[in-house]
């Protein structure tokens, strides 16, 4: 036969006490619902700054490129009318 009788006290108790005290401790570890809405919403607003930033590069990109071949066939265009005027002059 055992020695010692069984432990029969009820823990239901003791496991609600600890359930809350572990809760309370929690919470003030947790930021308010108000302040991580804010959070949420600043960075939502500043993912939607960053893709803007992106799409205006682009646009500014694809605007210089343009500049940029209309520059190049004006100087060949003007290098071609001057090369004519040159020739149109010395072989008369």
């Amino acid at each position: 036969m055992p020695d010692h009788e069984p432990d029969r006290r009820d823990y239901s108790s003791l496991a609600a006490d600890i359930g809350s005290a572990i809760r309370e401790e929690m919470a003030k570890l947790t930021v308010p619902e108000e302040i991580h809405r804010a959070h949420h919403a600043f960075v939502a607003e500043w993912l939607e700054q960053q893709r803007r930033k992106r799409e205006r590069a682009e646009k500014i990109k694809t605007q210089v490129g343009g500049w940029a071949i209309v520059t190049l066939l004006g100087g060949i265009g003007k290098l071609g009318y001057d090369a004519f005027l040159y020739f149109k002059e010395h072989l008369k």
